[in-house]
């Protein structure tokens, strides 16, 4: 094989070099040129909002209400319901675990149908039915084709009122669930995650995952089951969404089909809210076992409904909150390389509102890169942000919002919350309203006070943190 010339191959660089450099001045002029303001303000998506009628409805018989939306474009029908202040939270101290073995064991039989023969029917009418927990919610859903509505409401109702919870079925899920226990705790993220509860809410509910412990699991019998059912499942506490391919008569018939022999009140009692020190302070967990050293960071917050709600929702946006571009991520992923990503978001516990956030880095960038967020976090507290920060953080979270209805079964799930949080069947329409009317001064006001330096938790995990971050409180 003949090589090419020497003084070819000098030639083909410099036609490279020259390439490169028109790349460059090219790119240079185009974004001298191209306004990213007046793309922004032409988004197709500026100033949309949801424009499908929310009707709140009511049972006939039972009088429970929902909220629902007829969309017939696909003969599809979705549904969730939430059974409030029913989650792991309110788990006893000998039971932790209960809420979420008993949303597991719900669709392991019902009726004549054992935990086999329910599930193929399930596949035959290609009907979904699934519960889930969280801290505070046991949520339901329903998801069916119209043609097989009837089976979908027959079996949906089995599962609340006529659940088998067999010894060999409970058995298997109690299996399953110590295994995803051990999993979790295999992880460095899962025990950060584990002891992060635990340091901030203590011997609260909340400082417990919602799979529960392994002793708690592993005592839950049938019994146990069936009395959290009759004890949460109940209508005073129950709020639904639907949406689909259903009429507004044939929906309320369907709350009434499944829903009115449901006891009138609740049994359990509630929990207290946690007492949660925020003051600042730096906690290390010493972990070998972990190839990098994991952050975790938590602060105060605001309610759902609070006045402070929207402006702490926008600084925490520009903060942490928007991927790459966020501060936190511009000022040490793309300037520094410090770390493949960090945010900050906001939780919504009913008991314990709070901002949340976390980055992951390597041994060697870790001091810097907790000087950084520190540094921003108090940049925020003290500067807020700027006008032009605003802008581009109201347009994105106005301009998104319309890529959350993206399906049936989303749709109903934001109906329900909706209904839990209070928001008024209107809210789809007012949403982006309440993000214009933010103004810079609330947001800045509100983040002088919540992202404040003497208010901020940091807990890291990694190893030899006691050598790599002074003397800060370490647990071993």
């Amino acid at each position: 094989m003949s090589r090419r010339p020497h003084y070819a191959q000098k030639r083909h660089r410099g036609w490279l070099l020259i390439l490169i450099i028109l790349l460059i001045v090219g790119a240079w002029f185009y974004t001298r040129s191209v306004n990213i303001d007046k793309i922004i303000d032409n988004s197709i998506l500026k100033g949309r909002t949801f424009n499908a009628k929310v009707e709140e409805i009511i049972a006939p018989n039972s009088g429970i209400k929902a909220y629902f939306i007829h969309n017939n474009e696909n003969p599809i029908i979705s549904m969730e319901f939430i059974f409030a202040d029913s989650g792991s939270a309110y788990d006893a101290d000998n039971k932790k675990g209960l809420a979420n073995l008993s949303a597991q064991m719900l669709t392991e039989g019902a009726g004549n149908l054992d935990d086999f023969h329910f599930k193929e029917e399930l596949e035959k009418y290609a009907i979904d039915i699934n519960y889930s927990v969280d801290k505070d919610d046991f949520s339901g859903r329903l998801l069916t084709i119209k043609d097989n509505l009837p089976r979908a409401i027959e079996l949906l109702r089995q599962t609340l009122f006529e659940p088998r919870i067999e010894y060999n079925a409970l058995q298997r899920v109690q299996q399953q669930t110590l295994q995803k226990i051990a999993r979790l705790r295999e992880s460095p993220s899962g025990r950060l995650k584990e002891a992060v509860s635990g340091k901030i809410f203590k011997h609260h509910g909340y400082g417990t995952s919602v799979l529960g412990t392994i002793e708690g699991v592993k005592s839950i019998k049938a019994a146990d089951i069936s009395d959290f059912l009759s004890r949460n499942f109940t209508k005073d506490k129950l709020f639904i969404g639907i949406a689909g391919d259903i009429s507004k008569t044939e929906a309320e018939q369907l709350i009434d089909k499944i829903f009115s022999a449901l006891p009138n009140e609740r049994k359990s009692k509630d929990i207290s809210s946690p007492s949660v020190d925020f003051s600042f302070r730096i906690e290390n967990i010493e972990d070998k076992a972990a190839p990098q050293i994991l952050s975790t960071i938590i602060a105060p917050s605001v309610s759902r409904l609070d006045k402070d709600f929207y402006p702490l929702y926008i600084a925490n946006y520009i903060f942490g909150g928007a991927g790459l571009n966020s501060r936190i991520n511009q000022s040490a992923r793309e300037k520094e390389g410090l770390t493949y990503g960090a945010y900050t978001g906001l939780s919504l516990l009913q008991k314990s509102p709070h901002l949340v956030g976390g980055f992951s880095t390597t041994p060697d960038n870790f001091a810097r890169m907790q000087e950084i967020f520190i540094n921003e976090w108090n940049i925020m507290g003290q500067k807020g942000i700027s006008n032009k920060e605003l802008k581009f953080a109201k347009n994105y979270l106005q301009s998104s919002y319309n890529l959350r209805f993206d399906d049936i079964s989303s749709l109903a799930s934001i109906l329900a919350n909706m209904q839990r949080q209070d928001l008024g069947a209107d809210f789809l329409q007012k949403r982006n309203i309440y993000i214009e009317k933010v103004t810079l001064e609330r947001v800045n006001k509100v983040a002088k006070q919540y992202f404040s330096p003497e208010k901020l938790v940091i807990i890291n995990l990694g190893a030899k943190l006691n050598e790599r971050n002074g003397n800060e409180q370490t647990d071993k």
